[in-house]
């Protein structure tokens, strides 16, 4: 019973709870309401799977960027052939 209505009329209060001397009847008891872990819970989840979409979302990326570097590469491929022969060049100097 949450509300203090509710003992009222049901006519219940913890004996625990009224200090002595005190007439029962007119002592209300205001108790805090049950802690609800759904809301913690939740939010764990959420946390969760937003992170694992991240993650998924950033390997997609790094693979679709690694084609386009392997893609590309061929093209600059002169490019590297010319400082491999100036390397040799260079050496037998």
């Amino acid at each position: 019973m949450r509300y203090p209505e509710d003992q009222l009329r049901a006519n219940h209060r913890p004996a625990h709870l009224i200090p002595p001397g005190v007439d029962p009847r007119n002592v209300v008891i205001v108790q805090a309401p049950p802690r609800s872990y759904a809301g913690p819970i939740l939010l764990t989840i959420a946390i969760t799977l937003g992170a694992s979409v991240v993650l998924i979302v950033l390997a997609v990326a790094f693979q679709i960027a690694s084609a386009a570097a392997a893609a590309a590469v061929p093209t600059i491929g002169g490019a590297s052939i010319t400082i491999k022969l100036a390397r040799k060049q260079h050496n037998n100097r």
